[in-house]
């Protein structure tokens, strides 16, 4: 709590305004999965000494990229393939973006970045289902219902007989 309120008392004193940001990176396919989460942590360490509270996170997964990218690593140009990728939403004033970004940039190990304003609600989706799908499974439904009907009420030649002879004297 102390910390919190020193953090604000700070923040008034230099004049920033909270933003929320998101930042998106890769880091390269070289660190070994021992060595992420000191990555991860790494990076966190430093948004929170340049005054920035963590909203919340996803820790790096392997992932494919769409296309190779090159990045100088220890003074030699390497393709990369594949990538680990996370990303962490925090909160922290104007004034600290321009540093932050800089440390991404200098950093080795992160392949690429972004880093963009965003809110503080979770914008986290679930994956919607198509229209089609969604259509085809009510005309399932429609015609389950339908053959339910017909299964649950038999009707005998008598009675098929009376329901004719309405429909056509009418």
């Amino acid at each position: 709590m102390e910390k919190k309120a020193e953090k604000e008392n700070k923040q008034e004193k230099e004049g920033n305004n909270l933003q929320v940001y998101e930042v998106g990176y890769h880091i390269v396919s070289d660190v070994s999965i021992e060595n992420l989460p000191n990555e991860v942590e790494n990076i966190k360490n430093f948004l929170v000494k340049e005054g920035a509270s963590i909203i919340s996170e996803e820790l790096p997964k392997m992932r494919e990229l769409a296309y190779s990218i090159k990045k100088t690593v220890g003074g030699a140009k390497r393709n990369f393939d594949t990538a680990y990728f996370g990303w962490i939403k925090f909160d922290v004033g104007e004034a600290s973006i321009a540093k932050i970004k800089k440390f991404l940039d200098e950093n080795e190990n992160i392949l690429r970045f972004l880093l963009i304003k965003t809110v503080r609600e979770n914008t986290l989706f679930s994956p919607k289902i198509p229209v089609a799908v969604l259509v085809k499974e009510e005309i399932r439904a429609v015609k389950k219902d339908s053959a339910e009907k017909e299964i649950k009420s038999p009707i005998s030649q008598e009675e098929l007989d009376k329901t004719i002879d309405k429909l056509i004297a009418e």
